[in-house]
């Protein structure tokens, strides 16, 4: 009787020990999962770093790909169009080059041919939308464009005016919507980053990867400058709350982080499985305990 007792305190031991420390991987393991928002903030700003960074060393290039892409078309148009081009294949030059309009003029100025054939016989000059391109008229430089001005009800989307100087003398003017511009202002840039970010410079807002419900600077968010430089941040933005990381790189402030969960607690991580793996042990252990009696007792 006496060596039954002592083999049931020795298995209530061993199955003790084996709780307590499954119990203890467990909650380590939860903890580490409940909380991984702060690992993956590190990890989140990391990549936006990245992406920021890879934007400011290409931006001379950005800038570059954007204005040569126009000044191609309007040299198509130079090289295509004259005075004895017909409406037919003006029509067709526009829409193969995914233009608005475009107007060709002689070395004074005056236009000899255009997608609008009332504009023809009138000097770019005498329009407010043209005049501005006198000084490639001129010659004083042989190319120019307008600044680009976001198109209403078309997110993403620029009506830009561009100018070259024709061999002959005289100008080609198109004007043209186009979605390229992003690459030149960064208002994409958010989109390529894997966290919930946002970008800016100067505190003004140039892109979000989530919906801030139409503020456009930091300030109106509610993000200050104490909260840019502590580690981590909460930020709620709608109904949403995120935890989030920031950092300056080359002049634009990079922010970085993940949606929480309610409270910025995960309780499936936190509690159920927790308590799940506790109730298991338990329940293993009344059938050990269980078996083992029924074993000595025969």
């Amino acid at each position: 009787m006496k060596n039954s007792k002592t083999v049931k305190k020795s298995v209530a031991v061993v199955m003790a020990i084996v709780i307590a420390v499954i119990m203890a991987a467990t909650s380590v393991v939860c903890v580490a999962l409940s909380t991984n928002n702060n690992t993956d903030n590190g990890r989140y700003l990391k990549d936006a770093k990245s992406v920021v960074s890879d934007f400011v060393n290409n931006s001379n290039y950005n800038n570059y790909a954007f204005m040569d892409g126009l000044f191609a078309k309007a040299n198509i148009v130079s090289a295509c169009v004259n005075e004895m081009t017909d409406a037919e294949a003006v029509a067709t030059i526009t829409k193969s080059l995914g233009l608005n309009s475009f107007i060709v003029t002689d070395p004074e100025g005056n236009i000899i041919n255009a997608t609008d054939s009332a504009k023809v016989g009138k000097s770019i000059l005498d329009d407010e939308a043209t005049k501005e391109f006198k000084k490639v008229l001129k010659g004083i430089t042989y190319k120019s464009t307008t600044e680009p001005t976001a198109v209403e009800g078309e997110s993403g989307m620029y009506n830009v005016m561009a100018c070259v100087t024709r061999s002959i003398g005289g100008v080609v003017i198109i004007d043209t919507n186009t979605d390229t511009y992003a690459m030149v202002t960064g208002e994409n840039l958010a989109d390529s980053c894997k966290g919930d970010t946002i970008i800016a410079k100067d505190g003004k807002i140039v892109s979000s990867s989530f919906d801030l419900g139409g503020a456009s600077e930091l300030e109106s968010l509610g993000v200050t400058d104490n909260m840019l430089k502590s580690e981590s941040f909460a930020l709620t933005v709608g109904d949403s709350k995120y935890t989030l990381s920031a950092e300056d790189v080359d002049g634009y402030t990079v922010i970085s982080g993940t949606v929480d969960e309610e409270s910025g607690f995960d309780y499936i991580y936190g509690a159920v499985v927790p308590a799940v793996a506790f109730a298991v042990m338990i329940v293993l252990a009344i059938v050990v305990f269980s078996v083992v009696s029924k074993k000595k007792e025969i």
